[in-house]
This record gives C-alpha cells, sequence and structure tokens, in this order.
C-alpha cells in the first residue's frame, strides 16, 4: 500500500478537523447536548471564580497598594456573592440547560469587568496581560462561537480605548502582540475544544443509538422464539390465531396488532384476529381492500414501514384502528404464496424503523409456518367431517344410482362399439377397396371408371370424418374425453392446420393472413390432438362461409395476470376472423350447439370447404367441447348475417397457460 503525502496527511488532519460528519444525529440534538454537558460543569465554574474573587479581594486590600483599591476590593467582593449566588441556584438544577451559554457568558463579563476596571484604574501597559489570559480562558468556557467573539471585540475595543488615552509608553507594541497571540490561540483552543466535544455527543448517540437497536433486536429475537415456541404446537386455527396476536402485543406493547387473511366468500381480506390497547372489547374486525396498505402487501408479497399512515397514497381509514399514526405491514409468506398480512400499528409517529423489518419479518415467517400447519389441520379436520356426514348420504345414493349408471354405461359402450365396429369397418372395407380400384391399371386407363373410384374414396373419408365426429360428442358428453397435456405452440399447429387446406383456399381464391402478434405468444399446456381439432374445426368453418376471393385473418395476444409459481401466468387468446357472410346475433352461442347449422340445410352443397357446404353440425360443438375441457372459452362475434354486405365474423378462443392443479385452489 502507497504511503500518502504531506500534503494529503495535512488535508486529511484538515478535514477531520473543520468538517464534521454527524453520522445522521440532528445538529440540533448536539447542540442541546453541548448545553446540557455545559450546563454540568457551570455551577464548579460559578462556586471557583467566586472563591477567587474572595481571595482577589484579600490580596488587593492587605498586598497590593493601586488606585482606586478600595472599589476593586468592593467590586470584587460583589462579584464572589453575585458567583455564589449562581453557584446555590445552578446546583439545585433551577436553570434549564438551553441557557447554557448565557450562564457562561456572565461568569465571562463579571471576570471582564473586573479586569477592565482595573485596566482603566491602573493604565499600564502590563495590565494588558490580564486581558490575554481573559482572550485564551474564555476560548475554553464558551461552546458559542458567537460569545467568544463578542468577548474578543470588547477586549480589543478596552486595549485601544486605553492606548488611545495613555499613547505614551513604548511596551503597547509588545502587548499587543502579546493579545493577538492570544487571541489566535484562544480561537484554535475553542474550535479544537469545540470539534473534541461535539464529535463526542455524535459518538455518544451513535452508540446510545445501536445499543438501543441492539436491545431492541435482542428483544425481537427472543419475542420470535418465544412466539415459535408457543405458537407451533397449536393446531387449532382460531386459537392460534388469538394466540399470536395477543403474544406479539404483549411482547411489543404494540397499539395495535391484527392478522389480516383473504375472505373469499367477503372479496375482502379480514382481520381474523385483534389485540392491543387500540381493540375495545367488542373488538374492531376490520376489513381492508386491495387498494389499501394491506391489500398492497398481500398482493405484491413485500413488507412496509410507514412513518406517518396519512401521508401514505394508500391511506385507508377504515382498515386502521383509532389514532393510529405509524404502521409496519409484513407478509405472511410460504415460498411465493402469501397466507395473509401481520400488522403492528402505534398511535405514535415513526415508532418503526425500516431496519427492523428483518427481525420482524422473521417473526412473520414463524407465524405463516404455523398458520399454514394449522390451515392444513383446519382443511383434514373439516374434509373428514364432511367425508364422514356425506359417506352414509352417498352410499343410499349410490346403491340407487347404480343401477342407473349401469345401465348407462351399457348404453355408452354399445354406442361406441356400433360407431366403431358396425360404422367403421365398412367404412374401412369400402374405403381399401376404393383405393384397390384406383391403383388398378385398367381403372386408371379408363378416366371416367378413375374419377368414379375417386368419388368412392372421397366418400369413405368424408363419413370417416363424420364418425370420428361422432365419437368426440359421445365422449364429450360423458366426460370420458382424456387429455394429455404437453407443451404446445399453439401458433406453429395453427399453421400445419392450416396447410392441409392450401389446395381448397387456392381453389377458392382466398388469403389466409398471420398477424406479426403472433410470434410473442408462448407456449400454453394443452393435447396436441385435440387442440388440432379445434382448430381444424374453426378453420373449416371461416372457409366454408367466406365466399372465393375473400379473406381469412389470424391475430393473437397474450394476456398475463399475477399468479404464484415460476411459471408464466395468464391466458393466450386465438382471433380466428374472416371476411363472410356473417352470423346473426341470435344464433351466435346456438352455433356451438350439437347438429345445428345456420340456413336451409338442405340448400347447403356437399363440399367440406365449399361456400356454404355443409356437414353433420357437429365442428363447433367438438371445438367448444375441447376448449372447455381444457379450462378455456370460445365464442363468437359478428355484425349480423348478410350475404351482400359480407359482414364477416369472428371467433375467439381462450386458452390458460398452464392448467391449474389442485394446489392453484389451495388458500
Amino acid at each position: 500500500m502507497a504511503k500518502s503525502s504531506f500534503s494529503q496527511l495535512f488535508k486529511q488532519r484538515f478535514n477531520y478537523l473543520v468538517r464534521l460528519d454527524r453520522l445522521g444525529v440532528p445538529k440540533g440534538q448536539i447542540r442541546q447536548a453541548l448545553h446540557q454537558t455545559q450546563m454540568v460543569g457551570l455551577p464548579f465554574i460559578y462556586g471557583s471564580f467566586s472563591i477567587m474573587f474572595v481571595v482577589y479581594a484579600l490580596i488587593q486590600q492587605f498586598l497590593l497598594d493601586e488606585v482606586g483599591q478600595q472599589m476593586m476590593v468592593a467590586v470584587a467582593i460583589g462579584s464572589a456573592v453575585f458567583l455564589g449566588i449562581g453557584f446555590i441556584f445552578l446546583l439545585r438544577g433551577r436553570v434549564p440547560a438551553q441557557y447554557a451559554e448565557l450562564g457562561t457568558a456572565v461568569v465571562a463579563g463579571v471576570i471582564l469587568l473586573t479586569i477592565l476596571l482595573r485596566f482603566f484604574l491602573n493604565p499600564a501597559p502590563n495590565q494588558s496581560a490580564n486581558l490575554a489570559l481573559f482572550l485564551f480562558g474564555a476560548g475554553v468556557m464558551f461552546t458559542s462561537l458567537r460569545w467568544y467573539i463578542f468577548m474578543q471585540s470588547i477586549c480589543w475595543v478596552a486595549f485601544f480605548v486605553i492606548f488611545w488615552l495613555y499613547p505614551d509608553s513604548d511596551e503597547w507594541l509588545y502587548f499587543g502582540v502579546m493579545i493577538f497571540v492570544a487571541t489566535f490561540t484562544g480561537l484554535v483552543a475553542h474550535w479544537t475544544r469545540l470539534h473534541a466535544l461535539q464529535r463526542a455527543e455524535v459518538f455518544r448517540f451513535v452508540e446510545k443509538r445501536h445499543r438501543h437497536e441492539l436491545e431492541l433486536r435482542t428483544a425481537q429475537q427472543q419475542t420470535s422464539y418465544a412466539v415459535g415456541q408457543h405458537i407451533t404446537s397449536i393446531l387449532e386455527l382460531e386459537t392460534l390465531l388469538e394466540q399470536i396476536a395477543e403474544l406479539i402485543w404483549q411482547r411489543y406493547e404494540a397499539y395495535y396488532v391484527a392478522v389480516f387473511l383473504p375472505n373469499k366468500n367477503l372479496l375482502a381480506i379480514e382481520a381474523v384476529a385483534e389485540a392491543g390497547m387500540g381493540v375495545p372489547e367488542s373488538g374492531l374486525r376490520l376489513r381492508a381492500g386491495l387498494t389499501g396498505l394491506v391489500g398492497w402487501v398481500l398482493a405484491n408479497g413485500r413488507p412496509l414501514c410507514i412513518d406517518d399512515v396519512t401521508r401514505d397514497f394508500r391511506y385507508d381509514p377504515s382498515e386502521k384502528a383509532p389514532n393510529t399514526q405509524s404502521e409496519i405491514l409484513l407478509p405472511l409468506k410460504m415460498g411465493d404464496k402469501v397466507l395473509g398480512v401481520l400488522d403492528l400499528q402505534s398511535d405514535r409517529p415513526s415508532a418503526f424503523s425500516p431496519s427492523e423489518i428483518p427481525n420482524f419479518q422473521l417473526l412473520a415467517d414463524q407465524v405463516a409456518i404455523s398458520l399454514e400447519n394449522a390451515q392444513l389441520y383446519d382443511e383434514i379436520k373439516r374434509f373428514s367431517q364432511q367425508l364422514e356426514q356425506k359417506v352414509a348420504e352417498r352410499t343410499l345414493a349410490l346403491q340407487e344410482a347404480y343401477g342407473r349408471l349401469e345401465r348407462l354405461d351399457k348404453t355408452k359402450a354399445d354406442f361406441i362399439m356400433i360407431a366403431s365396429h358396425e360404422l367403421r369397418t365398412p367404412l374401412t372395407i369400402v374405403n381399401f377397396n376404393a383405393q384397390m380400384l384406383m391403383d388398378d391399371e385398367l381403372i386408371q386407363a379408363n378416366s371416367a371408371h378413375h374419377k368414379w373410384a375417386e368419388s368412392i374414396e372421397r366418400g369413405t373419408v368424408r363419413m370417416e370424418e363424420v364418425v370420428q365426429s361422432m365419437l368426440d360428442v359421445a365422449r364429450i358428453d360423458s366426460s370420458s374425453l382424456q387429455l394429455f397435456l404437453a407443451p404446445l405452440d399453439l401458433v406453429f399447429l395453427l399453421r400445419q392446420v392450416a396447410s392441409h387446406f392450401k389446395e381448397a383456399v387456392r381453389e377458392r381464391m382466398i388469403t389466409i393472413d398471420y398477424f406479426a402478434d403472433l410470434n410473442d405468444l408462448p407456449e400454453i399446456e394443452a393435447d396436441v390432438e385435440a387442440m388440432q381439432k379445434v382448430l381444424h374445426q374453426v378453420l373449416v368453418n371461416a372457409i366454408k362461409y367466406t365466399p372465393d376471393g375473400g379473406t381469412i385473418g389470424v391475430n393473437g395476444r397474450f394476456r398475463p395476470h399475477s399468479a404464484g409459481g415460476a411459471k408464466p401466468a395468464g391466458e393466450v387468446e386465438l382471433i380466428i376472423s374472416d371476411s363472410g357472410i356473417g352470423i346473426h346475433p341470435d344464433v351466435q352461442e346456438l352455433i356451438f350447439e350439437k347438429f345445428y347449422q345456420t340456413g336451409e340445410v338442405m340448400l347447403h352443397s356437399s363440399g367440406k370447404t365449399s361456400f356454404k357446404g355443409g356437414g353433420a353440425g357437429l365442428g363447433l360443438a367438438i371445438a367448444k367441447g375441447i376448449v372447455e375441457a381444457h379450462n378455456g372459452r370460445i365464442w363468437a362475434e359478428s355484425d349480423g348475417h348478410d350475404e351482400d354486405l359480407l359482414l364477416g365474423s369472428r371467433f375467439h378462443i381462450v386458452l390458460p397457460v398452464r392448467q391449474l392443479t389442485i394446489d392453484d385452489f389451495r388458500l
């Protein structure tokens, strides 16, 4: 480490002497402490100088022979009596500390008066030595530079007046230099002593503050330990909450202590346990909303320390006890989940410090652990009671419903069996033979025969799709639709499904536009095969009711919302719009019902993707069932139905980014 140069060392020492780092202690508090220190020593100064004046009067009377001797003896005795009386008053503590400087100025004035009287009665230059001694002594008596400069000014004025009246002596210059040196030395001594006293008071205040903080933190840790030890064995939720509030109030002597928990039934945050001097016998039972301080802590999971609650923009008087002025609020957290809020209120401003938050949060974390355990115990206990009550009821109901369910299951199984064997098996045979015919050389050589074979093949594929749609509807109605969730890129799947209609949209000159916002959509948790059916059905519907040369637009957006967990929370909304004939407002919900079709069914064309093509009326019903099975929503919007104006329609598909688990339903 390089050594500091002389100039650097001098600058450091000079700055240390001139500048005072108050370390956060207010200037007025330092001044008040200096006055108190000065007042402690003032009785000693008065008593000492009272004795000195008595001795001085005796010396003046019996040992000296000067002009005005009797007058100086009388002044000395009067000064001694005056300072003696002052000593008695100061010793009894009759004078407030704020008058310490004035008291010092009084004793200094008495001394200076005696020196000046002797100087004017005996105007010899050597009398200036008394002024020099006074200038240095006053420098260590005062803690106010203003008073000391005032005393110095009187001394210099007196010196010049005597010199002006009696200028004949050659020694005036020598004693003038002496007074100048005394003045400068006194200033240095005054400044050094004052700086040392101020620094000592600052260190005393800082040490006192640190000791207080240490004592407070020790008490908080002891309280946290005591609370944790006391409440960990309590499993009854109501008893636990009351014990928490009561114990914290007794330990911290807070004006108001409350545990706030969200009440889903009332859509509010309710104080379920209260204690403190601010709580009447009937209780306050305060409630908080999401816009107040309690709601902010619950929503953000971060503590708050408020010096003056009325000045905070989140202040809500309905969640405060009467006369509350300051407050500290702490989230009761278990991992990323906030269970509630621990609220300590005081009827004094700035009663809590931000430095206390870590210790209070340690206490809140212990409360949260106990609260979580009690809630789990309460849930298990309540579930057990409900289970015992319902077992008897359900047993009889199950016996009655067993037969009916057995018949329904058999009917459903028979339907699926018929659909899969009686319909799909013949279709498979027809489709196989159609493929054989299409591959036959003689058929291929005859264009008419080959065209007939292609028609058979298309018909069987169309029929298989209808059968599959009926199976999907049956599974949805019987709640037997099984989803295999996996991460899914919805935009990629959409483009893949749309590619199957490339030939159809080309023939009909329909344009599919993909908006740039689709690239910002996150992956979702969904069943890939099921979502493929949803997008297929919605795109088929858009193509079917859009005339040739029309446009289909695909847009999307991510709608986030706050939730716990590491995964992104929110919803993905997909919007598929078309420039087609539109949907009448009266049937915008009916189109999602099974077998519903718009217009005259017999007038529809038979092509799946031809304009107003026919179908079984199951596509949108299947799409709705699958979307709702994913905890999503689907609906249609349109300004009306008009085949000339082509008002168009918009289909909205909203899906959660992640599927809910059982943990998401717990408080």
